[in-house]
């Protein structure tokens, strides 16, 4: 990716606001190409670091240490009468269906709980799966179910512990919700689609008609406002309780309608509900605690709601704050209108043309909570699947802030690497330290591929680190006008080496009164797939005539030559030019002459500073946009870098000013170009050693810690440590071992071993033993840290071997039968 800088904002606010409140963000590819559509990110809560990826062909995925668990944690797509359905006959297509969400108990970890080990998961089943809540007709049918993890392996669960909590129909493919999560208050809260089709009043929605879409205004109650029917609603049940119907989950007591008649649904806690893709809680700072969930709409406006118990979010009377069927009967109380919302490109409901207009279905996000970007701290980041549309990609990203107390602002998020064009914003996710993450897909049918791998993507959410760099100038010279006397020989008419720069003009009847500096920086240096942010241009201003005069730099327009002549004047004079010094006349002395005698230069100044006191401003620094401009424009051409000429007032007597030059002593007096960019945050050294040495893997592959590649004996978790390649066999040993005699009967060890310091994420310990049994540890470096001895264990050296390597020479005294033998090992551990 070339050099870059977006003219537009990072983030475009609406109008009404001007506010630009979130940073500049970036997404940084932690699993590509080994997904199929991922619907849900989550964490077991456990201090493991893990993340759990739910695939909706019905496969959970361990994501640990940067690499994608080759066995799945729990896989729900073959076998059993409640086995994954997503597609009938075509996996290759668009579907709703499938697995599409899982999530933790919160005492997972507390052996004394009845949550301990349990999560759960919400995934659609086959129609003839029975249910105490058939749909008539009966598409497929939503189930909830609690799971255990295995008891000897934490990255498996065990498949037959699956216990059914609450199913329900859906009488259509689509609108089936599938976010579960648990509240602060341990109760697992479901969001559930008003059951499909359109405008919540086809068949098998209350009111409907046998029609599969019938018109938007019928007047019909539709499920979502229905108390008797557990479609489009947020729900709310205890998983440990046994007083709900069946006897398989709880009604928590203080649920709204807990204590209603018996045809109302004592599990709803919020309703009026389209289809809630993806709500979460925003626990800190928050009392109380606030559920922030995200609605799809119809075909006109996406909604944000703050829920509550008992809350009525009006579907399908409004879509969104509009009316949608004006004609329908609600469900009872108030109807509470969206904290936020936008339109459709193409909405025609009357009220629209107010909006803003992002994309076509809300895909809800977090609050970030997290410590690496805090700026975003407090906000809340999302998305919308599709801007182009269902079939077309273009997923974006959405924030919203609360800038006053129940005042938000809606603004569309660009991150400094935007998604493929093709990209689909499925869900957002956080880890255990409050990170977030995003699930991608870029192609629409659940199994389809895309260039013959699958087409679902994770990325990590991070911020677009900014950086500098300073480049000092690569060339410089003085251009003296010169007297009638010197024209001809031009013999003070340069300074190519020079320790000044020279610009301004002095007295009417000295010689060659005008002078200009010229120079050029070489922008190659500048990374690419960076969005360089400002450039400015710092001289060290060492003497002057005058003070208070403007001066400009302007963009040159041809090459020019910097010679070996010296003037070797402070005051200012020039000498006699060598070959391919640039003159007042010539480009390159003697063989090339400027268009115009002083320079060829673009007529517009790049940039104007007027000059102060040395002793006040001994730093001048230029900057504009259009000087960035010209950056930017070299670094795409680099070929046409030419460089500057300073101009000083050349209309005013006794404007000359002095400024150092490259050749200059001190270097931070020297010409310096200033930058500013954002770009990706590096990799980590593991990452970059993976991208090394298996350049056409995909991010978050998995490489086994025991394997080895090579056949060379050494494991790639160590090949890792000791800086080696995993792929080429390697003669170095990974420990060597010499003796020595020591004092008495003593025996002296020096055991070696290498350390890659920049392996930060790495503990070495250097152990020996007598019988493989038992351990002991000499040494030990933790997280890059230099060797620390231990249990009679001496550090001799650690010494740099090549690069960030490092070899670790320990030495051991032993006496008696502790010499007789001895093993030695390099225990090596990595931290996620």
């Amino acid at each position: 990716m070339k050099a870059l800088r977006r003219l537009a904002a990072l983030l475009l606010c609406l109008p009404a606001t001007g506010h630009a409140a979130f940073p500049a963000l970036s997404l940084k590819p932690v699993c590509e190409d080994l997904l199929h559509a991922p619907t849900n990110i989550t964490h077991a809560g456990d201090g493991s670091g893990r993340l759990f990826f739910c695939d909706q062909p019905g496969q959970v995925y361990v994501f640990k240490g940067g690499m994608l668990q080759p066995v799945p944690f729990l896989d729900l797509g073959s076998t059993g009468l409640n086995r994954v359905f997503f597609h009938a006959g075509n996996p290759n297509a668009y579907s709703e269906r499938g697995l599409l969400g899982m999530a933790f108990h919160p005492e997972y970890e507390n052996p004394e709980s009845a949550g301990y080990r349990c999560f759960y998961v919400n995934y659609t089943a086959v129609s003839t799966t029975p249910t105490d809540n058939p749909s008539s007709p009966q598409n497929c049918v939503t189930v909830i179910s609690e799971f255990r993890v295995s008891e000897n392996n934490p990255d498996v669960a065990d498949a037959t512990s699956e216990r059914i909590l609450l199913t329900y129909g859906q009488p259509q493919t689509n609108h089936n919700g599938g976010q579960i999560e648990f509240g602060p208050d341990g109760m697992l809260y479901i969001g559930s689609g008003d059951g499909g089709g359109a405008n919540d009043n086809a068949i098998g929605h209350t009111g409907g008609t046998e029609t599969i879409t019938p018109g938007r205004v019928t007047g019909t109650l539709g499920n979502a406002q229905d108390t008797t029917k557990l479609l489009g609603k947020i729900l709310r049940i205890d998983p440990l309780g046994s007083d709900g119907p069946g006897g398989a989950y709880g009604i928590p007591d203080d649920n709204p309608f807990a204590h209603n008649e018996e045809s109302v649904r004592k599990e709803i806690y919020a309703f009026g509900l389209r289809n809630p893709w993806r709500f979460s809680f925003d626990q800190e700072g928050q009392n109380p605690t606030r559920l922030i969930c995200a609605d799809v709409g119809q075909v006109d406006v996406e909604e944000i709601n703050l829920i509550v118990a008992g809350g009525n979010y009006g579907w399908r009377v409004k879509e969104g704050s509009l009316d949608f069927d004006a004609t329908a009967p609600d469900g009872g109380g108030a109807l509470i209108p969206p904290v936020a919302e936008y339109a459709h490109p193409s909405a025609t409901l009357p009220g629209t043309e107010l909006m803003p207009k992002f994309g076509t279905s809300i895909t809800g996000g977090y609050i970030y909570r997290g410590s690496a970007i805090p700026q975003l701290q407090g906000k809340y980041l999302f998305g919308d699947y599709a801007a182009n549309g269902i079939g077309g990609g273009g997923g974006i990203f959405l924030g919203l802030e609360e800038n006053t107390p129940g005042g938000f602002t809606l603004s569309q998020v660009t991150p400094f690497n935007s998604l493929p064009a093709a990209a689909r914003i499925y869900a957002f996710g956080v880890d255990e330290t409050g990170e977030m993450y995003v699930a991608t897909k870029t192609t629409a049918g659940v199994l389809a591929l895309d260039g013959g791998h699958p087409a679902g993507m994770i990325y990590k959410i991070m911020p677009a680190g900014e950086s500098t760099l300073s480049i000092t100038a690569s060339k410089d010279n003085t251009l003296y006008e010169m007297d009638a006397e010197d024209v001809a020989d031009e013999k003070k008419s340069s300074n190519g080496k020079g320790i000044y720069l020279f610009a301004g003009k002095t007295g009417e009847m000295a010689n060659y009164v005008v002078r200009r500096a010229v120079m050029r920086f070489d922008v190659s240096s500048i990374p690419d797939g960076v969005e360089i942010l400002s450039a400015s241009v710092r001289l060290h201003l060492s003497k002057q005539v005058g003070e208070g005069f403007p001066m400009k730099l302007h963009r040159l327009t041809a090459e020019w030559g910097e010679g070996n002549s010296d003037a070797g004047d402070p005051g200012g004079a020039g000498v006699a030019p060598q070959t391919g010094d640039a003159t007042w006349t010539h480009r390159f002395h003697n063989t090339q002459t400027w268009s115009m005698p002083g320079g060829d230069f673009a007529p517009a100044a790049s940039a104007t500073y007027a000059i102060g006191s040395s002793l006040q401003d001994p730093f001048p620094t230029w900057t504009s946009e259009a000087l960035l401009q010209d950056v930017l424009y070299w670094k795409e051409n680099p070929a046409l870098n030419f460089g500057w000429i300073l101009l000083g007032d050349e209309t005013q007597t006794f404007s000359a000013q002095r400024f150092s030059s490259r050749e200059n002593a001190t270097a931070g007096n020297r010409p310096q170009l200033r930058l500013t960019y954002t770009s990706m945050p590096l990799p980590t050294h593991f990452e970059q050693w993976l991208a090394t040495h298996f350049p056409d893997e995909p991010a978050g592959f998995y490489l086994a810690d025991d394997g080895d590649e090579d056949g060379d004996g050494i494991a790639n978790l160590h090949e890792y440590a000791f800086g080696l390649s995993p792929v080429a066999g390697d003669d170095e040993g990974n420990v060597t071992v010499t003796t020595a005699p020591g004092t008495g009967d003593q025996v002296q060890h020096l055991l070696t071993f290498r350390r890659d310091s920049a392996a930060t994420d790495l503990t070495y310990e250097l152990q020996t033993s007598p019988d493989l049994v038992t351990w002991t540890t000499l040494a030990t470096s933790l997280a890059g840290t230099s060797a620390q001895g231990s249990n009679g264990g001496i550090i001799v050296s650690d010494a740099a071997l090549a690069g960030s390597v490092r070899l670790v020479t320990v030495r051991e005294n032993l006496s008696g039968d502790a010499r007789q033998r001895r093993f030695v090992r390099v225990h090596v551990t990595r931290s996620f």
